[in-house]
């Protein structure tokens, strides 16, 4: 739903919504003390030249212009698929422990729209509230039935 440095500038921030699980609702998955991190599209070429115009970046413009073919950035949210994975053994959390003396953690968080790989040490989440709209409206549960 959303995602960015936290404003001190040292955690990064991750505001998830899932409609599964245990606990459904909006959760802020803050990653503690990041030294390293890279962000890259996960857009691919052809769909960012059909994307580039303006109308893609707000939703209701993209409707008006007839709902163009290509990547509607204007849905401000994006799918957490394949979501996130551990990185291990990671060499570039090894190095990092080793300059700071502390225990270092290499994770990559991969959406439909972009891939953002972060060093960190700690991981904290909590529960901000039981918002499930955005995600029930767009994901439709697998049938736990066989077929």
């Amino acid at each position: 739903m959303d995602h960015g440095f936290i404003p001190h500038g040292r955690d990064y921030s991750f505001l998830v919504e899932s409609s599964i699980g245990k606990d459904p609702g909006r959760h802020q998955v803050q990653f503690t003390h990041v030294v390293e991190l890279s962000y890259a599209t996960a857009v691919a070429d052809d769909v960012w030249a059909r994307s580039w115009g303006e109308a893609f970046v707000d939703y209701q413009s993209w409707l008006d212009a007839g709902e163009p073919d290509g990547y509607v950035w204007g849905t401000c949210w994006s799918l957490a698929w394949p979501g996130i994975r551990a990185i291990e053994p990671s060499a570039k959390a090894a190095a990092w422990a080793t300059r700071l003396g502390c225990p270092m953690y290499e994770a990559e968080i991969e959406t439909d729209r972009f891939r953002i790989n972060l060093v960190f040490h700690s991981l904290r989440s909590a529960k901000v509230s039981s918002e499930t709209s955005t995600v029930s409206s767009v994901v439709i549960p697998l049938s736990s039935q066989g077929s």
